[in-house]
């Protein structure tokens, strides 16, 4: 099996299938094997004790995505899944070289850089009347038009302007020639599967293809799709097109602000050779083994941290005999996507906190 993987370009795939359940496998194996990075597993019984009270406490919860002012607040099934999918299909690559001068959206008397400055784009468009989450019409959309809805505030442009236009308009063109003009085809053939729709994403949508191959072995890392699945379980609390009855499965989704979180937090450790290529922002390439073991460490130390934090929580909820302390309670689950969601908050938040730790430069498609 082999995973081609051009920095700046569609992805050419050998491989048939990618399972979700690929994921833990292939990225297990690649931390214990690693070289470059250490999962800190001595770290992770106090991380999860801490993290485990800030879940119990509801300082994060699924809920909060709503809560962010340019996500939607009341979704409603018919607009917001094609939002959401518009906004996975291209959310990639916004770092920049130079740090105080980014890519910026002006939205409503607020500019905005980073993952954000893309959802205030999309908006945007939309207030302007364009309607930039409607397959049928992005499908046809020339590059003049995809250039407006991402003029920047700055002298900046958006990174990868032509691929990003170039993945969109594929993109709508399947949807258009294959799912009736929507994603909610593709929700709906799920049937509230998570497994089943990173399936007929990953078939159907070639830039959701995130995979490499690591001492000739492949590896899953998924990490648009797995966030698609958790937009649409945020966005919709977990409930109508939100639910999925295997969403436990998803894992983090490994870019380059969590592994810094991750670093923070004591659970990831760089050598010194990588440390120092990080320190001086020498550029990872997309697939290759420096960069496939710190996205793949991070996801199995997520998924470390996240056993270690349902152990607790499930002693916690039962009695000395066994059995369960209140009968009438829901079991807490704590999943990946909280996780994730909180690591990446915490990160961007705390920024300058953690400017001492470099996040990995990669520029490509699939984070």
């Amino acid at each position: 099996i082999v995973c081609v993987t051009p920095a700046t370009d569609h992805v050419t795939f050998t491989r048939d299938k990618m399972d979700l359940c690929d994921v833990l496998v292939s990225c297990q194996r690649v931390a214990e094997t690693a070289k470059h990075v250490r999962v800190c597993s001595e770290n992770v019984p106090k991380v999860a004790e801490e993290l485990k009270q800030l879940l119990k406490s509801q300082a994060f919860s699924l809920a909060n995505w709503r809560k962010h002012e340019l996500h939607p607040s009341v979704p409603d099934a018919s607009q917001h899944i094609d939002w959401v999918f518009v906004i996975d299909t291209l959310n990639f690559s916004f770092w920049h070289d130079n740090p105080s001068n980014k890519f910026t959206v002006d939205y409503r008397g607020k500019l905005w850089t980073g993952y954000w400055s893309l959802v205030a784009a999309i908006n945007r468009a939309l207030d302007e009347g364009i309607a930039i989450t409607t397959p049928s019409f992005y499908s046809q959309m020339d590059l003049e038009t995809f250039s407006h809805v991402f003029r920047s505030a700055t002298d900046t442009a958006v990174p990868l302007l032509e691929t990003r236009f170039k993945i969109l308009t594929e993109t709508g063109r399947i949807l258009v020639k294959k799912f009736q003009g929507t994603f909610r085809t593709c929700v709906q053939q799920a049937d509230h599967s998570a497994e089943r729709l990173v399936r007929i994403v990953t078939d159907h949508f070639e830039s959701f293809r995130d995979c490499a191959t690591y001492n000739d072995e492949p590896v899953s890392l998924l990490k648009r799709v797995q966030i698609l699945v958790a937009d649409l379980y945020g966005c919709f609390g977990g409930d109508g097109p939100g639910l999925f009855d295997d969403i436990d499965s998803i894992t983090m989704f490994a870019d380059y602000r969590v592994p810094q979180g991750l670093v923070h937090l004591g659970l990831l450790e760089y050598d010194e050779m990588l440390s120092t290529k990080l320190n001086s922002g020498e550029l990872l390439e997309s697939g290759s083994p420096l960069e496939v073991e710190i996205r793949a460490c991070s996801i199995w130390s997520v998924e470390v941290l996240r056993r270690t934090i349902q152990a607790l929580l499930d002693r916690e909820e039962v009695d000395d005999k066994g059995d369960k302390r209140d009968r009438g309670a829901k079991r807490t689950v704590c999943n990946s996507i909280l996780l994730d969601f909180y690591i990446w908050d915490m990160a961007k938040d705390n920024a300058e906190a953690l400017a001492a730790i470099p996040i990995h430069r990669t520029r490509g498609i699939f984070y």
